[in-house]
């Protein structure tokens, strides 16, 4: 009988927490919102976004599912410098403001980070840029 008002109790406790898929879904404004916060809660939410993507995308390569596109980070990079890659591409790319904020943080990413050699003009413009 204790068992069952506890299992009870705990259901209706999850449900007062439950919400909508498409609610927790952060789109490219929300994100760099966040990014361009002055609350501390903001900019955790911030960098927990980006970090997650990473985290993500870290995983599927090392599973070798990661999708074509994808970015290499060094192990020594701080967060804080992929922040500011995402935070200037979004500022570039206002297009990824009403959908899902993970494509633009990939796209941003695999521009300044891809995989492989970099090409002799992209050499170029990071010396001269």
């Amino acid at each position: 009988m204790k068992n069952c008002f506890l299992l009870l109790a705990g259901g209706l406790c999850l449900g007062l927490f439950v919400r909508p898929a498409a609610a927790a879904y952060v789109t490219g404004a929300d994100l760099a919102g966040y990014c361009r916060g002055d609350k501390p809660r903001e900019l955790y939410s911030c960098m927990n976004y980006i970090a997650g993507v990473i985290d993500y995308h870290v995983m599927m390569q090392s599973l070798g599912t990661a999708p074509a596109g994808g970015f290499c980070l060094s192990e020594n990079l701080p967060l804080e410098k992929a922040a500011v890659v995402v935070m200037n591409y979004l500022k570039k790319s206002p297009q990824h403001f009403d959908f899902i904020a993970a494509p633009a943080v990939t796209m941003a990413l695999h521009e300044a980070y891809p995989c492989g050699p970099v090409s002799a003009s992209k050499k170029k413009k990071k010396k001269h840029g």
